[in-house]
């Protein structure tokens, strides 16, 4: 179904440039321009099917009866309506469907604005499939395959503890408000009342979720066309000695591990650097517990490259973190790179806003 959908896309016309790693003042205006329409499409969404999902309910109740239910080694019971629920679900699945198509539309014509895709490649099965992974909100673990793991040396209970609290941010928060405005207004705070503190924040969430999902689409393609041309300078550096190509990779896992996700630009970026340096792949790299000191021992300009791989990987994702300010202070201690925070934070601010990543500046 959201192959069928992103072949009917139009592709009217590009306001792309040759410059496909840059943006152009044009560009991101009509850029922030399909962003704003698509994040107000979708709080209204939001708004819509809370009132969609209640209002029936208050209308035709005889469609959704109530029935009381014994809870196990409880003596109380609880009101439960399976219609409701089901009903509920259903439209669940409805806003979810809607959502999606609203991201892989904006997903493609930022590709297509930017000139990542153009009307022959658009129907390219990489490309194609990047836009629709982007727009169902895919997280894939791509760069496992290589040996390199954000979460290493995190529990597993503590990685799902933590994509749980994302996964249910949403009812959460409504539910709390639910109990701050009874809370607040007592006894006046009818069923009605405590039903529409829904929308507001139904809204909220759908807006932050597509805004997320549109800055992602925005940095994905804006960081794949400049790997290509980071691939050039690549090509120039001369070939790597064995434990030359063990620090690169010690470089590439202590990116994943300070970001903790698995982005797909990190992804690209580590497969781009282990091809062009044809380094053996692993099944679970492990960073060498004397890097920085062995990095610094190195050779000037393999120092500077890891440097400068480092610095990329950091400002792929269009994020730098509290967590990462403090890494970034144990290297520049350790002497291993020479920029500051305040420095990485105008180099992650130029990408996200598309004036890509100055070679002088890294």
């Amino acid at each position: 179904m959201y192959k069928w959908f992103y072949n009917k896309i139009s592709s009217k016309g590009s306001v792309a440039d040759d410059s496909i790693h840059l943006l152009t003042e044009k560009e991101i205006t009509y850029i922030k321009r399909r962003e704003n329409i698509t994040i107000f499409l979708a709080a209204l969404i939001g708004a819509i099917m809370v009132l969609v999902l209640y209002l029936p309910q208050y209308w035709w109740p005889h469609l959704f009866p109530v029935n009381r239910f014994h809870v196990p080694f409880i003596k109380d019971t609880v009101e439960f309506s399976v219609s409701a629920f089901l009903y509920g679900m259903l439209l669940v699945y409805a806003e979810i469907v809607l959502l999606t198509f609203l991201n892989i539309y904006c997903a493609h014509e930022i590709a297509f604005a930017t000139g990542f895709i153009n009307h022959q490649t658009k129907f390219t099965t990489e490309k194609k499939q990047l836009l629709l992974t982007i727009g169902q909100e895919k997280k894939t673990k791509d760069i496992k395959q290589f040996g390199i793991d954000p979460y290493s040396g995190l529990s597993k209970g503590s990685v799902f503890l933590m994509n749980l609290f994302f996964t249910l941010k949403a009812t959460l928060s409504n539910l709390l408000f639910k109990i701050f405005v009874q809370r607040v207004l007592g006894r006046y705070a009818i069923r009605e009342v405590l039903d529409m503190v829904g929308i507001p924040i139904f809204a909220f969430w759908n807006a932050w979720g597509t805004r997320k999902v549109l800055r992602e689409a925005r940095i994905i393609i804006m960081g794949q066309t400049y790997l290509e041309h980071f691939k050039g300078d690549l090509s120039q550096f001369r070939k790597l000695n064995g434990s030359e190509k063990i620090l690169l990779y010690d470089t590439l896992q202590y990116v994943a591990i300070s970001k903790r996700d698995y982005h797909k630009n990190h992804y690209y970026l580590t497969k781009l650097v282990l091809e062009q340096f044809e380094i053996a792949l692993e099944k679970n790299h492990i960073i060498s517990p004397d890097y920085a000191q062995r990095l610094n021992a190195c050779a000037e300009d393999f120092k500077k490259l890891n440097e400068k791989i480092m610095l990329i990987g950091f400002v792929l994702d269009g994020s730098f973190s509290v967590r990462e300010k403090a890494r970034l202070k144990a290297l520049n201690k350790n002497n291993v790179i020479t920029k500051k925070a305040e420095d990485v934070e105008m180099l992650a601010a130029n990408f996200i806003y598309g004036h890509g990543l100055s070679d002088q500046k890294l």
